[in-house]
């Protein structure tokens, strides 16, 4: 919701008086965004910086996105 204020007030910035913003919102199962949430738990339980994917990464999240695309094309 906060990406959603912050585009209103920057429209309200940037003085545009006619703009349509539409926004749509979908519910997701947990396990559907299992690699999501396994990366944020690694940032906050290991301190892991922003980059640590861009450098590679670490060898669970391989493993866990392969099964992902295994199941999903399955």
């Amino acid at each position: 919701m906060n990406c959603f204020l912050w585009v209103l007030r920057s429209l309200r910035d940037l003085r545009l008086e006619e703009v349509s913003v539409v926004i749509a919102f979908e519910v997701e199962s947990r396990g559907s965004n299992k690699v999501a949430i396994e990366i944020a738990k690694s940032v906050l339980r290991d301190g892991r910086l922003q980059s640590y994917l861009a450098l590679g990464g670490p060898s669970w999240l391989h493993d866990l996105i392969q099964t992902e695309v295994t199941f999903v094309n399955s």
